[in-house]
């Protein structure tokens, strides 16, 4: 019965990937327009998180823990609600980011600066709840492997991600970023 549960509860935390995946579509065609005096940012780092991503799956998927016993139990049930928050955060960041909202960062004076919902809290809400999406999946499967991977390269291309955006939101709206990049956190709230 409980290998059961732990097969259901990481079912759920895949689905809970996929969820933001499915409405990133309109996303998609937003980041092929393109507006007059748009600024684009560094789009190397976005190849090197899907490769990161690309590897954590794989990784997850072919090494993951025993389905049996009370630990394998207690990480499902403690990485598919971690999974399943990180994605509303994500869902929640992209609603709050609108027609802004892109795989590769796109930024100008049009769109606006968000600075709302999760953004009170953190610049890079996607970045986070991405993060406890995989941390979740890496519970619930039990994966040293994928942990290896998340640390070593899925959280290294969301820095390396996060600066090129914070980069091109300064050019953009210069000190109305500054004064919001002193006010709020990057990735965790209160921390960092």
């Amino acid at each position: 019965m409980s290998a059961t549960l732990v097969i259901v509860l990481r079912a759920i935390s895949l689905l809970a990937f996929a969820t933001p995946r499915l409405f990133s579509v309109s996303g998609r065609r937003q980041a092929l327009r393109t507006h007059s005096g748009q600024s684009y940012c560094d789009h190397v780092p976005v190849p090197a998180n899907f490769t990161a991503f690309a590897l954590f799956f794989l990784s997850l998927l072919t090494f993951p823990g025993t389905l049996e016993g009370y630990a394998a139990l207690l990480l499902a049930m403690t990485g598919c609600p971690l999974a399943l928050a990180g994605s509303s955060l994500v869902l929640r960041a992209r609603m709050e980011l609108g027609s802004a909202w892109s795989f590769v960062p796109v930024a100008d004076e049009a769109m606006g600066l968000v600075t709302t919902g999760p953004y009170r809290f953190v610049r890079h809400p996607i970045y986070l709840g991405l993060s406890m999406l995989a941390l979740g999946q890496t519970l619930a499967f039990a994966s040293w492997p994928a942990l290896f991977v998340l640390l070593a390269g899925i959280s290294p291309t969301f820095v390396w991600r996060a600066a090129a955006e914070e980069k091109l939101l300064t050019a953009v709206f210069g000190e109305r970023y500054v004064l919001y990049r002193r006010q709020t956190k990057m990735i965790i709230p209160h921390l960092l």
